[in-house]
């Protein structure tokens, strides 16, 4: 679709470019300016930040109506700390993704689940088989879920991430049960983690498809 996207559409915008070892990073910026020729977008950094431009990058933009994703340049970036403004061209056309930005992408990380039966607490060593900013599943020898919410502890890379989760389904599975749930209670900013760590993924799944 043509790009004609604006301010008052627009909930947040997700940048996708390579830092200056040449590795992926995503970042959610705050838009601050769109014109027939640039995008402005701002965010907060405590690092040390120096990378290529210009550079090719995905521009992920978040509305209320779904998820958009393009392909475009960073233009250039400027540095106030701890603030730093990509000035980002801006697309002729945009592809829409799906009506909410949660997609599951598949990923082991260990965690802990936390369920109560019958007033007792009991916690499982597990591992996730598929996460998303929504939810995730994970696969037990038992199948066991409590009726209401329970709890669950993810490291997901180099976070711990602590979310009350309800279950949804289940399925057997060789190793056992394949139990997915949803998040009722999870903090903003392991959500958006989560879906950073999500979009990586995708990213190096068509790259390692396309070798």
């Amino acid at each position: 679709m043509k790009f004609n996207l604006s301010l008052e559409n627009i909930k947040y915008v997700k940048v996708l470019y390579a830092n200056s070892e040449g590795n992926p990073v995503s970042t959610r910026a705050a838009l601050k300016r769109i014109d027939e020729r640039e995008i402005t977008a701002c965010f907060k950094y405590d690092d040390d930040f120096n990378i290529k431009t210009p550079q090719q990058v995905t521009l992920s933009i978040v509305c209320s109506e779904g998820l958009y994703r393009t392909k475009t340049i960073l233009k250039s970036y400027s540095l106030k700390v701890p603030y730093i403004t990509f000035y980002i061209e801006t697309p002729e056309s945009l592809e829409y993704q799906q009506s909410r930005e949660y997609f599951r992408v598949p990923a082991a990380f260990k965690c802990v689940y936390y369920v109560d039966n019958n007033g007792q607490r009991s916690a499982f060593d597990a591992q996730t088989v598929d996460i998303s900013a929504n939810g995730v599943s994970i696969i037990l020898p038992v199948h066991i879920f409590s009726e209401g919410d329970a709890e669950i502890e993810m490291m997901v890379e180099e976070r711990l991430i602590s979310a009350k989760i309800r279950y949804v389904r289940s399925e057997k599975v060789e190793a056992g049960y394949k139990l997915s749930f949803k998040y009722t209670e999870i903090q903003n900013k392991d959500r958006d983690y989560i879906s950073q760590i999500c979009i990586q993924k995708q990213i190096e799944d068509k790259r390692t498809k396309s070798i």
